[in-house]
């Protein structure tokens, strides 16, 4: 015998899969970078409450039937999913109280570093950093820079040094260059 759900329980069910259904859209087409991961907690909550879906049963067949071909749709995607998040993880180098830096996944091409802001829930972009690992960050918002303390990549080798760049448009060459010859660092414009 099949426990049946109650008509409450399916209605909280179709509703929290339909809001985060939205909300996971929203953050897709609006290309937003969530804080600790939260974007693959939304996907993983939608994807589990679609394939949960399974499970509800109506009394009209056709309304059976599409709910179970939905439900396995999100199985489907949710192994897509899967692959996904593995080829697009991105590891984190290192990180201050105000940026992040990660490195950005291995299918982009181009070894780099990618400095983030971090603005409430939401990494927001504001440099790329190519041929650089990170091992620490110094951010100089004064001038518009960051000092980076890591392995740098000049061709053929890698080789630890110190490097000040800029942070955002706001980048102070000439500040940025007093600041590098006292603290005897190079200048990477």
């Amino acid at each position: 015998m099949r426990p049946n759900m109650r008509l409450g329980q399916k209605i909280l069910l179709i509703v929290f899969h339909v809001i985060v259904l939205v909300l996971c859209i929203l953050i897709t087409i609006n290309n937003i970078q969530l804080r600790w991961r939260l974007g693959y907690i939304i996907f993983w909550m939608v994807a589990s409450s679609g394939i949960s879906l399974y499970f509800i049963h109506f009394s009209k067949y056709l309304l059976n039937v599409m709910t179970k071909l939905y439900a396995f749709c999100w199985m489907l995607y949710s192994v897509i999913g899967i692959v996904i998040i593995y080829l697009t993880f991105d590891s984190v180098y290192c990180e201050t109280d105000r940026y992040i830096m990660k490195k950005p996944a291995e299918i982009i091409g181009f070894n780099t570093a990618i400095l983030y802001e971090k603005k409430g829930l939401q990494e927001i972009e504001k440099q790329r950093y190519k041929f650089v690992y990170p091992k620490s960050i110094l951010p100089l918002d004064s001038i518009g820079a960051i000092v980076i303390y890591g392995d740098y990549y000049d061709g053929e080798t890698l080789a630890a040094d110190v490097a000040i760049l800029p942070l955002d448009d706001t980048f102070d060459e000439a500040k940025a260059s007093k600041y590098a010859k006292k603290h005897n660092i190079r200048l990477e414009p």
